[in-house]
């Protein structure tokens, strides 16, 4: 029976997490085909194969498959919401842009997983993979260290107790055994034994696991994928979300940049806690 519960407890969740891997697939899949110049002639070449250097041809609801710096432009507008989190498409043209402009005013350059709204372009690539944008915000949270949700925790602390509880008992329970009864050891050890095994839940991880497998297919219903099962519960804990105008999740800072007074105008440097007038 603990195998069996062991054996369910694994399927349910590498079941549910295969799904959600395969709808990650499927939006990777986005990026697999542009229309690159190659040997003198337009040919389709997989995303993966671009190198930079390589001039792409975009038009009307194509998918950037690298970051590219534009070469030509007619009436191009681009839907960078999922870099930057405007609503409203960015217009691009081939003019150059100052070297420290932010992402959102780099009007020449197009990025790696965005979409192109209208218009027609073609651009020189300069970036491709982890090397792109979107690249350096995946690796950023690849090396983001993971977290125990609220729930691990409580099962983490729980198990432990249990554990401590379950040993005293099995030891009050040899006590017992040998002193008062005279049990044999062998008597003694397969009473101990088997109290350990029943005072175990043995289905407490595969009720959790059904559980949050539930939990992932409702977030799935509502067009949410959630990757790992723990996430369903961490999300369940959250209580306040801040973000801007436009959706994109923040840390909850602002800084002012530019101080007006009747007398002065004062530029501002630094961070929301840390801000320096200069």
């Amino acid at each position: 029976m603990i195998l069996a519960v062991a054996v369910i407890n694994a399927a349910i969740g590498f079941v549910q997490e295969g799904r959600a891997e395969k709808a990650l697939d499927g939006i990777r899949a986005m990026l697999s085909v542009s229309r690159t110049f190659t040997d003198g002639a337009w040919a389709e070449v997989d995303a993966e194969d671009l190198v930079p250097g390589d001039v792409v041809r975009l038009r009307s609801g194509d998918r950037i498959p690298a970051d590219l710096r534009l070469l030509e432009a007619t009436a191009l507008q681009v839907d960078e919401a999922a870099l930057t989190g405007e609503s409203v498409t960015a217009a691009k043209r081939t003019d150059p842009v100052d070297a420290d402009a932010g992402i959102g005013d780099r009007t020449s350059m197009l990025y790696s997983g965005t979409l192109v709204a209208a218009g027609t372009g073609t651009g020189v690539v300069v970036a491709t993979g982890a090397a792109t944008e979107i690249g350096r915000i995946q690796t950023m949270i690849d090396e983001v260290e993971s977290l125990e949700t609220p729930l691990s925790r409580t099962l983490a602390a729980f198990g432990k107790r249990l554990a401590v509880v379950i040993l005293v008992a099995a030891a009050v329970m040899l006590l017992v055994g040998g002193v008062l009864h005279d049990f044999t050891g062998s008597e003694l050890v397969s009473a101990a034994i088997g109290f350990a095994v029943a005072a175990v839940p043995e289905g407490l991880p595969a009720l959790v696991t059904i559980t949050l497998a539930l939990g992932v297919q409702q977030m799935a219903r509502r067009r949410a994928i959630t990757r790992k099962l723990p996430a369903v519960e961490a999300l369940g804990s959250v209580t306040t979300i801040c973000s801007d105008k436009t959706g994109t999740l923040t840390t909850n800072e602002m800084t002012a940049r530019l101080v007006r007074t009747r007398a002065h105008a004062y530029d501002v440097s630094g961070s929301a806690t840390r801000p320096r007038a200069r």
